[in-house]
């Protein structure tokens, strides 16, 4: 029980310290923030590099997607910068936009800026009762629309 309520009490301390180096500074903009969740059961924050590791039943929460993996890295573009730019996903990837859409794969990366997915490795693509597999695929999360690579048995 010590060991787990050590386990939980040490995430949350990582978690509340990447939140404080990436967002304490943060001075007020006209523009909405979005926010993006995560749990996962262990996380590694290298401040110097502007980089968050996760591993272990990696859960990411984006507007409406939910994302899960095994292994995640989340990127700022630069070292001074709070903002995470860039999310890189490895191992048992899921992503939903949590209405009708769910995909599956071994590799996925996503950049918050241009608001695009890029989901590669064994793809398995499900929108209602529609089922496509294929090599990879994009999607543009602002119109969701989804262009496919190397379509398989489908």
């Amino acid at each position: 029980m010590k060991y787990t309520l050590n386990k939980t009490l040490l995430f949350f301390t990582h978690t509340f310290m990447f939140l404080a180096c990436f967002y304490a500074s943060e001075t007020f903009s006209e523009i909405k923030k979005e926010i993006i969740r995560f749990s996962s059961e262990t996380a590694h924050i290298k401040k110097k590099d502007g980089v968050l590791y996760l591993s272990g039943d990696v859960k990411i929460s984006y507007r409406e997607y939910l994302i899960k993996s095994d292994f995640l890295i989340a990127k700022t573009n630069d070292v001074g910068s709070q903002e995470i730019k860039i999310i890189e996903a490895e191992k048992n990837i899921y992503f939903s936009n949590n209405k009708d859409i769910i995909a599956k794969g071994d590799k996925l990366i996503m950049d918050i800026e241009k608001k695009f997915v890029s989901i590669e490795g064994n793809v398995e693509f499900s929108q209602d009762k529609s089922i496509i597999r294929a090599n990879k695929i994009n999607v543009d999360l602002e119109t969701e629309t989804v262009d496919f690579e190397g379509i398989k048995d489908s």
